[in-house]
């Protein structure tokens, strides 16, 4: 009977043992996961895809499904596709002028289901859309109508159920229906009050929407989207322009200069979880805004240094973030990589 208490009192010694160590793991994981949700905004690189691979002006990198990547290898006039882990999957494309080659590509996107990739295939004015294996779908912007014409585009973009294009040549944005059907086109633009820049405030008179002119692009280059906004990054003005979805002009973000936050010929954009994230090409850093109503920047970060090192930049051209806002990738077109961060701080 002793002998019988005795291990009875060891099976709820070792059974108290375990309660208190899964008890301590929960409660390590729950200071964790608060820690890591109070952390200050960050972002920490993880990963460097370059040398192996021979990129040569990478323009563009996306996420696809699985959180694939491609890269759009301009210098090669390639697409190459990767895993999250840096590992090579499949790479189609050369330079030509027929379906599936390329001329100077310089942007690409995922979308769709099944999914489809869209190539902007900027030395063709045209875009091409792939199977995630590369196989040639259709294309869609050549036209004789020179007001609907694709003259060298620099990005393509999914919102409000419409495609956009920046039509960086005619230095205009072009919109079309899904199936690539021609929508509209956005060139001069009425410069109209709805209470959004302070700059444009101060000229108000009055209650309500007031006419103060037009505004142009010089050479709208990348676009991001928000649920009520529109983002131009134009990169002869050196500012993101801000429209509302029927294209009112707002305000922009941003001034032009070389140091603090200023913008010097911004290119790529991204828009995701009240963050803008610039490729501040001129000054080959990553510049990000957090904004509130959309437009208003209430702080502001620079990232990288320029410079010929793995972990520098050297003129980026463009940024991709990851649907689950974790992971940023940015196309660093000089230095020939591609660089993959880890984001902190923005749930």
């Amino acid at each position: 009977m002793a002998l019988f208490k005795e291990k009875l009192n060891k099976i709820f010694f070792l059974l108290s043992i375990i309660i208190i160590v899964i008890l301590a793991v929960l409660l390590f994981q729950k200071r964790f996961g608060l820690y890591f949700k109070k952390v200050p905004y960050s972002i920490k690189l993880v990963r460097v895809i370059g040398g192996k691979s021979n990129l040569k002006g990478p323009a563009d990198v996306f996420f696809g499904a699985k959180n694939n990547l491609y890269v759009v290898d301009s210098g090669n006039s390639r697409i190459i596709k990767f895993n999250l882990g840096g590992n090579y999957l499949r790479q189609w494309g050369i330079e030509g002028k027929t379906t599936g080659e390329f001329m100077v590509p310089l942007y690409g996107c995922s979308y769709g289901n099944p999914e489809r990739i869209f190539i902007v295939d900027s030395g063709n004015s045209r875009i091409q859309i792939f199977k995630p294996n590369g196989s040639f779908v259709s294309e869609f912007g050549k036209t004789s109508n020179p007001k609907r014409l694709l003259i060298e585009p620099t990005f393509l973009g999914f919102a409000y159920n419409k495609i956009y294009i920046a039509n960086s040549g005619a230095n205009d944005i072009l919109i079309y229906l899904k199936n690539g059907q021609f929508y509209e086109r956005k060139k001069n633009l009425k410069l109209t009050n709805t209470g959004g820049s302070a700059k444009i405030r101060k000229r108000r008179r009055g209650k309500g929407k007031i006419d103060l002119g037009n505004v142009a692009f010089k050479k709208p280059v990348s676009m991001a989207f928000s649920r009520k906004y529109i983002y131009v990054s134009d990169y002869s003005l050196s500012k993101i322009l801000v429209f509302n979805r029927q294209f009112n002009y707002i305000g922009s973000i941003g001034t032009p200069g070389d140091n603090g936050y200023k913008l010097y010929h911004p290119v790529g954009i991204v828009y995701k979880n009240g963050y803008l994230y610039v490729a501040n090409y001129g000054r080959s850093i990553i510049t990000v805004f957090k904004l509130v109503n959309g437009y208003n920047v209430v702080k502001s970060y620079n990232f990288g240094a320029p410079g010929a090192g793995s972990r520098n930049f050297n003129h980026e051209s463009n940024i991709s973030i990851s649907k689950n806002g974790k992971y940023m990738a940015v196309a660093d077109t000089n230095n020939d990589n591609i660089l993959i961060y880890r984001i902190f701080g923005t749930d």
